[in-house]
């Protein structure tokens, strides 16, 4: 049954599995249908919960307010703590849900995600302009040219189909185009970059090396800014890293928010080549965090 926000606005939701409770936050213009890869494989170690926001509505508190339904969906399922994963714009709910309620957090996963604000790599005017659909003549070229900008070449050309598929499913769930530009505009309000530092919940973060929508040295910069955070880069992946790498980015979840199990390397992972470079070249302007990690990698 529906949680109701406001008049106008609702929650619907599906839990999927037993164990501790996994809360999957979904990024701007996906609904719970972009966790395909995942719930099948976190259902069998965790109660997997995933949602959607239903209606119209002002984000006037931006980020906030999608924070405030968080906290509802939770209370409303009787859950006191959780594990949280968000991607994109749900990685910024992630981490404002964790500094406003600590209490409802036990472990934290941001997947293709940033602190906001003004990070070390901006989006390309060009990324920007795929993601807004400028220029685009119709709905199905406005969710391809976004879909396209957000996926790697490898992955396109391995998995048309499974592409195809994708185009499908946010053609027949999109959310209005109100609803996705106030998303937007709460994602492009949004700046943790001086609390970030303040998150006490473990943390783990997952970046494709070939995102577009946020380049992968912001992912450097959460993770170096948030104490104790892991960082793990998967290259031939964009922005839907969580699609494209799943079978690696599921089993570093699991192993992650079950301490007891190790990777199947068992083993330091060393970054990518290009991670590197882009982790040499932080300036230690940004901060204590962001030289400990890349001392720690380098």
């Amino acid at each position: 049954m529906p949680v109701t926000i406001t008049e106008s606005t609702s929650i619907d939701y599906d839990i999927s599995g037993q164990g501790p409770p996994l809360l999957l936050i979904n990024g701007l213009g996906f609904g719970r249908w972009g966790w395909f890869k995942q719930v099948p494989a976190f259902s069998r170690h965790f109660r997997t919960i995933t949602f959607d926001i239903r209606g119209e509505r002002a984000l006037e508190n931006g980020v906030h307010d999608l924070v405030r339904d968080v906290v509802s969906l939770l209370d409303h399922l009787g859950v006191k703590k959780a594990h949280v994963l968000g991607a994109s714009l749900g990685g910024f709910v992630g981490q404002e849900l964790t500094l406003l309620r600590p209490d409802l957090v036990d472990r934290l996963v941001l997947v293709c995600t940033s602190y906001g604000g003004r990070g070390p790599e901006s989006m390309s005017v060009q990324a920007l302009s795929d993601m807004l659909g400028w220029g685009s003549m119709s709905p199905e070229g406005v969710v391809r040219r976004g879909l396209e900008t957000a996926t790697s070449g490898t992955y396109r050309a391995e998995h048309e189909d499974e592409f195809e598929q994708l185009v499908d499913w946010r053609l027949a769930d999109s959310p209005s185009e109100a609803s996705y530009y106030e998303q937007a505009r709460a994602g492009a309000g949004f700046d943790l970059s001086r609390d970030v530092g303040r998150i006490t919940s473990p943390t783990l973060v997952i970046h494709g090396a070939e995102d577009r929508y946020v380049p992968v040295a912001n992912a450097a910069a959460l993770a170096g800014a948030i104490p104790g955070a892991r960082l793990r880069v998967l290259d031939h992946a964009g922005h839907l890293v969580f699609i494209e790498r799943f079978a690696d980015v599921n089993r570093e979840v699991v192993t992650f928010l079950k301490p007891g199990r190790r990777g199947a390397q068992g083993r330091r992972m060393e970054p990518p080549t290009r991670l590197r470079s882009l982790i040499s070249g932080l300036p230690r302007s940004l901060g204590r965090g962001v030289r400990k990690l890349r001392d720690g990698i380098l």
